[in-house]
C-alpha cells in the first residue's frame, strides 16, 4: 500500500498541467479524482485475483497505469549508530498505448524515484528525488535479471542465488550529502497482501491493486552521510504494487505502518481516511509470524489512535505519535517517529520515515523498528 497519492498527483501535474504548475499552489488538483476514475479506459485494472508468477512479477506491468518497487529499512553500525532509509522507484504510463516512432526519446513511460536517509543518532533527515522518461535507457525496469533503474539509482540482481523467489538484491543511490550501497536477502517467504494479492482500496470495481511484500530482508552494506562512511546491518522491507486506480471519491489518504518486532514477527497496517477524518472500512493489515505465515487483520480488529500531532518545517500538521491496538492478537503498541520531521519536501510532498515501537504482545514487553507513511494531509 504505497504512494498512490504521490504518483497519481504527479500524473495530474505532468499530463493535466503540462508539467508546469506547482502542485502545492495548484488548487485544481483533487486527490480523490486523481486516484479514482481513469480517462484512458484501455488501462488494465485489478478486478480479480490472479496467479503471481516469478521472476516475471518482479518486473514491470506496462498494461497498468502505475507501479512501484519500494524498500525501507532500519540499520545499525557496530558501535550502535542508527539509520533508516527509503528507496522507491515509480513507473507511470501517460497512456495505455506505446508511442510509435523511431526516436529513442519517444516514450509514454515516466519514472520517478525517491531516496531518503534518516540519521537517527544525529537527528538528521536527507531526501532527494529524480524524474526521467524511459527512453535512451535513462530509466526502466526488467524482470530477468532483475533491474530497476533511474540513471545511476538502481535496484539490481546482485546474485542469481534466490531465497523465496527473490534474488539477492543490490540497492545503490547517491545524492549530494548521502549515499547507500546495500545488499538485501530475504529470510522469509513473500506474502500476498489483501485477498491472495488483490488489495481492495475502495468500493468501486477496479479500485484495487495487486500487492505482495517481503517483510524481512537481511540487509548489510554502507551508508555515507556528510562524507562519513558507516558499515551497517539490519532489516529491510520490500513492497511491490501495481494498479490503475485506488481511492474512492470519499477517501482522502491514509496512515501506513510496516513494523518489524524483536520477536521475529512483522506487522503491517494501513488506515484509509475518509474526507471527514473517520477510518474507512477498507483499512487493513497483516501479521506475519516467525515462520512467515500470515494472518489478515480487518478494520474492526484494529484501533489506531493519534496521540500527538505537530507542524513540520513547511507548516503542515502531521500525526507524530500513535497507539495501535489489536485486541484479538493481544497487541498494544506505541509508535513514535525516530526523528520528528521526516518530511519529503519534494514535488509532491508527504511524510515518510523511520519509527520506533514499544508495547505489549501476549502480555509480554515487545519493541521494534519500522516505517510510517502519511498521505493526504
Amino acid at each position: 500500500m504505497k504512494n498512490y497519492i504521490i504518483i497519481l498527483i504527479f500524473i495530474s501535474v505532468i499530463a493535466g498541467c503540462g508539467g508546469q504548475k506547482n502542485p502545492e499552489k495548484d488548487s485544481g488538483i483533487n486527490l480523490s479524482k486523481a486516484m479514482g476514475k481513469v480517462k484512458d479506459e484501455k488501462f488494465e485494472k485489478a478486478y480479480d485475483k490472479r496467479k503471481f508468477i516469478f521472476p516475471e512479477d518482479h518486473g514491470p506491468h506496462p498494461g497498468f497505469r502505475t507501479e512501484w518497487w519500494y524498500f525501507t529499512g532500519n540499520l545499525t553500525t557496530p558501535d550502535n549508530k542508527k539509520f533508516g532509509y527509503q528507496f522507491t522507484v515509480f513507473r507511470t504510463a501517460l497512456s495505455s498505448g506505446r508511442k510509435s516512432g523511431v526516436s529513442e526519446w519517444r516514450s509514454d513511460q515516466i519514472y520517478m524515484a525517491h531516496f531518503t536517509v534518516t540519521d537517527i543518532s544525529n537527528g538528521r533527515f536527507y531526501f532527494d528525488e529524480r524524474f526521467s522518461r524511459d527512453g535512451n535507457e535513462l530509466a526502466g525496469a526488467q524482470a530477468e535479471p532483475l533491474k530497476v533503474w533511474l540513471e545511476d539509482w538502481q535496484i539490481t540482481e546482485s546474485e542469481n542465488r534466490k531465497a523465496f523467489d527473490l534474488p539477492v538484491i543490490s540497492i545503490k543511490a547517491k545524492s549530494d550529502k548521502t549515499e547507500i550501497r546495500l545488499w538485501l536477502e530475504s529470510v522469509k517467504p513473500l506474502i500476498l497482501q489483501g485477498n491472495e494479492g488483490l488489495s481492495q482500496k475502495g468500493s468501486q470495481p477496479g479500485n484495487a491493486s495487486y500487492y505482495y511484500s517481503y517483510t524481512n530482508l537481511k540487509t548489510s552494506g554502507i551508508i555515507i552521510t556528510e562524507d562519513r562512511e558507516y558499515e551497517v546491518n539490519g532489516k529491510s522491507w520490500m513492497d511491490r504494487e501495481w494498479s490503475t486506480s485506488a481511492l474512492s471519491e470519499d477517501q482522502k489518504g491514509w496512515d501506513w505502518f510496516s513494523l518489524q518486532l524483536d520477536d521475529s514477527t512483522e506487522l503491517m497496517y494501513y488506515q484509509m481516511r475518509k474526507k471527514d477524518g473517520t477510518p474507512d472500512k477498507y483499512s487493513s493489515g497483516v501479521i506475519i509470524d516467525k515462520a512467515g505465515l500470515k494472518r489478515q487483520i480487518n478494520r474492526e480488529e484494529a484501533d489506531l489512535e493519534v496521540t500527538e500531532s505537530r507542524k513540520n518545517s513547511s507548516g503542515i500538521e502531521y500525526p507524530s505519535g500513535w497507539n495501535l491496538k489489536i485486541p484479538s492478537e493481544k497487541i498494544e503498541l506505541k509508535i513514535i517517529p525516530a526523528v520528528r520531521d521526516q518530511f519529503l519536501d519534494v514535488t509532491v510532498k508527504y511524510w515518510e520515515g523511520s519509527v520506533t515501537v514499544k508495547g505489549k504482545k501476549n502480555n509480554t514487553d515487545i519493541s521494534g523498528r519500522g516505517y510510517a507513511e502519511l498521505t493526504g494531509y
